[in-house]
């Protein structure tokens, strides 16, 4: 599956550093971490706001190793979880989302 050049990581991995980076808020917003909704919105449900987004995406750029290229995902589906997650996991193991 990895050529040698790409880390390989996965949508899961992504989906815990957004969780862990989140978790403060998200826990002060009512939502259980364990039993997060594929579906979460982490700007509709407080958890983020543009600031918080950019925050995120720069500690996520600094964990995966990569600059992330969002402009090509659905705006509506930016701050959602598994989305994001997704797009981050594919562009980190060198795919394009």
């Amino acid at each position: 599956m990895s050529d040698g050049t790409t880390t390989g990581v996965d949508v899961a991995t992504v989906r815990a550093r957004i969780l862990e980076a989140c978790g403060p808020a998200l826990s002060v917003c009512g939502v259980d971490l364990a039993a997060h909704p594929a579906d979460l919105d982490l700007r509709a449900c407080g958890a983020i706001d543009s600031l918080g987004f950019i925050e995120l995406v720069s500690d996520l750029e600094e964990a995966f190793g990569v600059e992330l290229e969002l402009e090509d995902m659905d705006p509506e589906r930016l701050t959602m979880l598994e989305s994001l997650a997704a797009a981050v996991a594919a562009q980190a193991s060198g795919g394009s989302r």
